[in-house]
């Protein structure tokens, strides 16, 4: 997975990296947290790496060895870069934080994955520990991405991103045509399928209480306060449960 879509992913992924990397620095501050080595779930190329690593000790996993190749040219010499399934994440000792950022969390399987990484999180946050991830909501996949196509053209890459939403299931598939061009003036043509599972808000909030972790808030997109009903990316803190399974 994103074995091609790694080789041009900065080239199109345009998130605004140090806002977010300011948002939890914000939401650690509000929960009265300065956690010393924070995860970075889900790391990808790495690009907030670096602005974690300003103030920070800091992990990176991610399934994909291509991401990791690239995040690992960003990184500093001190960050531990390990390729994990998150929902088998097992790291060597405890973490002060943790984050999921840019709907990794939709990018798992199912439910049950969902739930299982939750509650490794859990268990590998010191006591008091923030978990803080974001996800895609429902409403963004039948409402922004569900039969729509996306054109993407850089001196890097030519693609074409189509959406395919399925409201019963919850599950949009994506399909990602990519044109390389070549020294000779042609293009090289490549595919690569990709799949994200929508979840409730109230399916999420009964995920982290039964991992064991504590909810402590619900927010919209990079601002705290109470998301909207036509919300595109929710974010939701978790502290360390009590009673943590599998410790």
């Amino acid at each position: 997975m994103y074995s091609i879509l790694s080789q041009c992913y900065d080239a199109l992924v345009g998130a605004d990296y140090p806002a977010m990397a300011e948002f939890y620095e914000a939401i650690w501050e509000r929960f009265g947290q300065n956690p010393q080595i924070v995860l970075d779930l889900g790391c990808g190329t790495g690009n907030l790496l670096p602005f974690l690593e300003q103030k920070r000790q800091v992990i990176g996993v991610d399934l994909s060895p291509e991401m990791l190749a690239i995040a690992r040219e960003k990184a500093g010499p001190d960050t531990l870069l390990l390729c994990q399934d998150m929902a088998e994440l097992d790291l060597f000792g405890t973490v002060d934080a943790a984050i999921c950022a840019l709907d990794g969390v939709n990018a798992l399987p199912d439910a049950r994955a969902v739930e299982r990484m939750f509650s490794r999180v859990n268990l590998f946050l010191s006591g008091g520990g923030l978990f803080i991830f974001d996800v895609n909501t429902p409403y963004k996949f039948e409402h922004v991405l569900h039969q729509q196509t996306f054109v993407y053209d850089t001196d890097e890459v030519f693609l074409v991103w189509e959406n395919e939403y399925d409201g019963e299931t919850g599950v949009c598939d994506f399909l990602l045509t990519f044109f390389f061009p070549q020294p000779d003036g042609s293009y090289r043509r490549e595919e690569e399928c990709m799949r994200e599972k929508a979840y409730t808000k109230e399916q999420l909030c009964g995920m982290v209480e039964r991992s064991g972790l504590e909810l402590l808030a619900v927010y919209g997109d990079g601002r705290m306060q109470e998301p909207a009903c036509d919300e595109q990316r929710l974010y939701f803190v978790a502290r360390k449960g009590k009673n943590a399974p599998n410790q």
